[in-house]
């Protein structure tokens, strides 16, 4: 059992580590030759006599700016003999029917589809009475909606999808660590959650005005999300350290997930330029995640069978 913690916490914190020194500008937009094609598409194919863009592009708010910082992006990639330079802090990705990064967007949806099966799962799967099936009914909704704002994000990158990604992403990994916290202490209403929804409700409302109103940090933002993520580790594995004093056979499982989760994220800092011009670390984590997104839900409602035949015991 210490074993499983001392590596979960020290994965969260090595993560956390390289998140925070891996952040560095983006070389592609400061290359000459860059800004040169740029100005040049510009004053060509922005001239008031030059054809409009596709239908398609111009459904997905593509400017003739945009489309040519696009096109350059691809041109001098194309010409850098496979030296391959970030722009406004992505990769150059191949755009298919006006989406800027396919991969992560058909990736993002999938990952939304396993929350959306799991309802059935936990509706039918968990007790009623049992208070982990309301928590996780809305976990079902929480997930969905996140995944739902990375898929538009990765759609198109504009400052008000990039923040729905940012802050839906921050609100799911804040709810597992409340969900972890409320099966720790097994409360059961609302009455006996709310003082901890307050507790969480409080700092995500004023980390989002911070970076709404203050600055948009991504340093900040990471570093956030990885502490609360690492709290999460150790609230999940004292849940599984409950579980193995219950007897429960699956003990060791909320630990590993976690694990598990630690190592996918941590592809966001060995960032790699894409293969097939559409996957890169960050589409990879996303497919990462798919399957232990429905290991996590399998646990869940197989713990919460467990424990509800433990107090029909009891109570026998």
């Amino acid at each position: 059992m210490s074993g499983l913690l001392r590596r979960s916490l020290v994965s969260s914190l090595s993560i956390l580590l390289l998140l925070v020194l891996g952040a560095v500008a983006s070389s592609g937009d400061r290359q000459p030759a860059f800004k040169a094609c740029v100005q040049t598409c510009i004053s060509k194919d922005c001239a008031p006599d030059a054809p409009p863009l596709p239908i398609i592009l111009r459904a997905l708010w593509w400017t003739c700016e945009s489309n040519c910082d696009y096109k350059c992006q691809r041109q001098i990639t194309a010409q850098g003999q496979g030296v391959v330079h970030q722009y406004h802090g992505k990769w150059p990705f191949v755009r298919i029917l006006g989406v800027q990064e396919p991969a992560s967007v058909i990736l993002s949806l999938l990952n939304g589809a396993m929350h959306v099966r799991s309802w059935k799962l936990v509706r039918r799967g968990i007790p009623v009475r049992h208070p982990m099936r309301q928590w996780l009914s809305v976990f079902v909704i929480i997930g969905t909606w996140s995944w739902l704002c990375s898929a538009i994000f990765h759609t198109r990158d504009f400052p008000i999808t990039e923040k729905l990604d940012y802050f839906s992403a921050g609100f799911n990994v804040l709810y597992i660590f409340f969900l972890g916290t409320t099966r720790m202490l097994r409360l059961s209403t609302w009455q006996q959650t709310r003082v901890l929804a307050v507790c969480c409700a409080i700092p995500y409302a004023l980390h989002v005005a911070y970076l709404s109103l203050v600055k948009f940090d991504y340093g900040y933002n990471m570093t956030a999300n990885a502490i609360v993520g690492l709290l999460s580790n150790f609230i999940w594995f004292v849940v599984g350290y409950q579980a193995y004093r219950n007897g429960q056979p699956f003990w060791w499982k909320p630990a590993a997930l976690m694990l598990l989760m630690d190592l996918a994220f941590s592809l966001e800092a060995f960032d790699f330029p894409p293969f097939l011009e559409a996957l890169d670390a960050h589409a990879l984590w996303h497919a990462v995640t798919i399957p232990i997104i429905t290991q996590w839900y399998d646990y869940l409602v197989k713990d919460a069978k467990w424990d509800s035949h433990l107090e029909q015991q009891r109570k026998d």
